[in-house]
């Protein structure tokens, strides 16, 4: 059975800025998460940000992160961030997400 994927709007806004070979990866790396979505790697505590429960599908030859959020209960991954992996950008940007509440 496979798992819904769901950008939520800051996601989808980083997915949308994406240059169009950048996005095509994306686009197959995000199809992998709907019948694996567990293919990731688990953060945790990561630099100094807490990403616990989160994890990190990397893409476009390690430079790119997708973070998400599996919720096995709704059979859903929850993407809250796409983006560059250089200086944790990523990781940072989707931190100061969770803290807001998504």
């Amino acid at each position: 059975m496979q798992y819904e994927v769901v950008l939520i709007k800051v996601a989808q806004d980083d997915y949308n800025g994406l240059d169009r070979t950048i996005k095509k990866q994306a686009k197959a790396q995000l199809g992998k998460l709907t019948v694996s979505p567990k293919l990731g790697r688990t953060l945790g505590k990561k630099m100094g940000l807490d990403l616990t429960d989160y994890r990190s599908l990397h893409f476009y030859g390690n430079k790119y992160r997708i973070v998400y959020k599996v919720d096995d209960g709704k059979r859903r991954v929850i993407i809250v961030g796409i983006g560059r992996r250089e200086r944790a950008q990523i990781y940072e940007a989707v931190t100061r997400r969770v803290g807001r509440g998504l």
